[in-house]
């Protein structure tokens, strides 16, 4: 696509793409955490409020730093945040509940910059390539709406690869099954450390990224 032509936009899409793949691995790995990691298949909600109502708190502040610091080194500081909170998720049950609360809220206030930034980096890409990019804008934030769609149906699959590898058994409804150790292990593991993993990888392809250094 003519979009991806672009470097800074091939760079800025790409790291997005790891970004939604990360955020809905971790979304879909939430029920499976708190079942059998936490053994409390209601915390599965505690969870989910953990991690979107920081978010949503969080997003004005973000748009501070973003005017104080630059948008891009906002943006990093949030992906360095998601990997030090998906650390300590892949510890687990033994980290302490109010811990690992703590650690999602972190989660989700990354997530916040991590919505907010890239999109309002998109325009800047947009209007940094001229006239031409300014008649494509309709290919970038296609390209844009695909890479987020993308990220949202792998991060299940990827979730569902880390449970294939540690031998879950799935279950019926009504039907408990004891999973073996390995299972565990890989519940919590592709929480934690396989998220940490990912948004590493985002955090290497939007240094690549330059656009932000020359607006400031």
């Amino acid at each position: 696509m003519s979009a991806l032509r672009d470097p800074q936009y091939r760079w800025l899409v790409g790291s997005y793409l790891a970004m939604s793949t990360t955020t809905h691995l971790v979304l879909a790995a939430v029920p499976y955490f708190a079942e059998y990691e936490l053994g409390r298949p209601g915390l599965t909600t505690v969870l989910v409020a953990a991690f979107v109502a920081p978010a949503l708190i969080a997003t004005p502040v973000w748009v501070v730093v973003a005017r104080r610091i630059g948008k891009q080194p906002g943006l990093l500081i949030a992906q360095a945040a998601f990997v030090l909170g998906s650390l300590v998720l892949a510890l687990g049950s033994a980290a302490g509940l109010p811990v690992l609360i703590g650690a999602v809220a972190v989660l989700g206030i990354a997530f916040a910059a991590m919505q907010l930034l890239p999109f309002s980096m998109v325009p800047d890409v947009i209007r940094a390539s001229g006239a031409d990019g300014t008649t494509r804008a309709g290919t970038y934030t296609g390209v844009w709406t695909a890479a987020e769609a993308t990220g949202g149906a792998l991060g299940p699959y990827v979730y569902s690869a880390c449970l294939a590898i540690g031998g879950f058994v799935a279950s019926t409804a009504g039907t408990s099954v004891v999973q073996p150790e390995t299972a565990h292990t890989w519940i919590r593991l592709g929480f934690g450390l396989v998220p940490a993993v990912l948004m590493i990888v985002a955090m290497l392809l939007q240094r690549k990224y330059t656009l932000d250094r020359t607006l400031r």
